[in-house]
């Protein structure tokens, strides 16, 4: 808590570029200024910003926020990514607001939801970042946790079996029998996880000891929970581990293999079968879980949480910088990279990043649809992955396609195809000649507003073909019944039923309006500039 005589202190100093003063005797823009200021202070390192101040550093009070003042560390995180404490101090001379901003993180510009994208301050205004600032703080280095030196480690605190283990792994992968008789030093060295400093904290994630994570990150830990049913809250089945990684790691997926559920089905005379947890995209989501992770956060696990519609893995910490749910599958950050490269090493992920793509195009190529990163927040990353086959016709039609036509299809074309099977909204098809040329999608509607669903073909392989008739005409009809809803209450100017309308274009509602007539449900009154569209009696 600040004190009168502290804050007193505050009101000699200039205004810098860490302490800003703000008059807002009456309010203080929520969605514009606020977010801007925070940002722009935290892009200078942190500081205060002061609601209540006029520029001769005289104290007006505020009334800004008043009674709200407590919701707006929690607006603000959402907004801004970081926290902000906001604290009221009663000033004998006047209320006022005071918000103290933590600096950003290295190579993290604040992004604002105001009126900037990325704010700094140029001497007592805010302007937008430029693109030297900009590009010196993206070069910025994080610190790699996984790389810092852990003090005292030694080589007795690590795990023989986990190292061996290791080592099993790196020889295959390199082709050098050799490294099996690497003594454990010399292995450490070689990976760069031992140096004259000492052991560093991959090393001890990797190989220590359970006694000494216990000690020295507790929350180095992954814990399985089995439940029959997904909205079940107690567990049927619980285990963790604390241990070295490279001593667990075939633990982890045998207990989940245990548990899996073998989903047949008939493909002419061959019966196939689909697992439910598959192998491949369960270890590639716990490797990127350990590789990912945020172990400064001490006091929270890795969670895998099992039922059989789902696999659920939560890690602790949000997305790297510059990763979001949208780009996650095209770009690449290592959070631990000293992690990372032994896993590499070992021959368990690729340092190109694609263990998510992995995790993507296993699920869809087995008909469970797509994986879930939506519950993700600034805590946490929580990955869902579907158990369950929703679409083995999809299956069997794609790879009926491929080898009739004698083509592959890529991830990035399976993945858009999974979109439009989902019925989610694809603007832009990357692949759509393509898609037309071999018959696998088909468009619908005749204008820029067209949209695409997967074929005729489709439907007629997989003996459904209502609902081809349902989707394709589902659309067309939908805007119908809005234009007849918009008729009933207003007359239909033309103009009018433009900006009603915004996402159709000029022609699409000239079409439907003459679709309507046809069907007798509407009449056009005047001239055919100046008149109108209404119901028919």
């Amino acid at each position: 808590m600040t004190t009168i005589d502290e804050f007193n202190k505050w009101l000699q100093r200039l205004e810098d570029l860490n302490l800003e003063f703000k008059t807002a005797e009456n309010s203080f823009s929520t969605n514009k200024d606020l977010p801007d200021y925070c940002a722009a202070i935290a892009n200078e390192d942190g500081g205060k910003l002061i609601l209540g101040v006029n520029p001769n550093m005289e104290i007006v009070g505020t009334r800004a926020f008043q009674n709200t003042h407590n919701k707006l560390s929690h607006d603000l995180l959402q907004k801004l990514g970081i926290r902000i404490d906001v604290e009221e101090l009663n000033h004998p001379d006047g209320r006022v607001l005071i918000f103290h901003i933590p600096p950003r993180q290295p190579g993290q510009p604040i992004k604002s939801t105001g009126n900037y994208n990325f704010p700094m301050r140029a001497g007592e205004s805010l302007v937008e970042m430029d693109n030297a600032t900009l590009k010196r703080i993206l070069n910025e280095t994080d610190t790699d946790f996984s790389g810092q030196i852990v003090t005292d480690l030694s080589l007795a605190d690590l795990d023989d079996q986990a190292i061996d283990n290791f080592r099993q792994l790196w020889a295959k992968k390199a082709q050098r029998n050799d490294y099996l008789s690497y003594p454990n030093e010399k292995t450490l060295r070689a990976i760069g996880l031992m140096s004259e400093m000492g052991l560093n904290y991959a090393s001890l994630i990797l190989f220590g000891k359970k006694e000494k994570i216990d000690e020295l990150v507790p929350g180095s830990e992954i814990i399985f929970e089995w439940r029959q049913n997904s909205n079940k809250i107690p567990y049927d089945y619980r285990k963790n581990w604390r241990e070295s990684f490279f001593k667990i790691y075939n633990n982890i997926w045998e207990t989940i293999n245990a548990r899996n559920i073998r989903f047949p089905f008939q493909e002419s005379l061959f019966q196939r079968e689909i697992y439910a947890f598959s192998e491949k995209p369960v270890r590639e989501a716990v490797l990127n879980a350990v590789a990912h992770r945020d172990y400064t956060i001490h006091n929270r696990s890795i969670f895998i949480k099992v039922a059989p519609e789902q696999f659920l893995i939560e890690s602790p910490g949000g997305f790297p910088y510059g990763i979001t749910i949208e780009n996650i599958l095209r770009e690449t950050y290592w959070r631990n990279r000293h992690i990372a490269e032994t896993l590499e090493k070992a021959g368990l992920v690729e340092r190109s990043g694609q263990g998510m793509d992995d995790i993507f195009e296993s699920t869809i190529k087995e008909g469970k649809g797509l994986p879930d990163l939506s519950e993700s927040d600034n805590f946490s990353v929580r990955l869902r992955i579907p158990a369950q086959v929703k679409d083995k016709n999809f299956i069997l039609f794609i790879e009926k396609i491929t080898r009739e036509k004698q083509i592959m299809l890529s991830f990035d074309e399976i993945y858009e195809l999974e979109k439009i099977r989902e019925n989610q909204p694809v603007t832009e098809i990357e692949y759509k000649k393509k898609f037309l040329d071999i018959g696998i999608i088909e468009r619908v509607g005749k204008t820029s507003g067209a949209k695409y669903i997967l074929s005729h073909n489709y439907y007629t392989h997989s003996g459904n073909l209502g609902e081809h008739t349902r989707i394709a005409g589902l659309e067309r009809e939908q805007k119908k019944v809005l234009i007849l809803n918009h008729l009933k209450k207003n007359k239909g100017y033309l103009h009018n039923l433009r900006i009603t309308f915004p996402e159709l274009k000029p022609m699409d509602i000239s079409n439907l309006l003459q679709e309507l007539k046809n069907d007798k449900k509407i009449e056009h009154v005047g001239s055919a500039r100046t008149g109108y569209w209404k119901l028919k009696n």
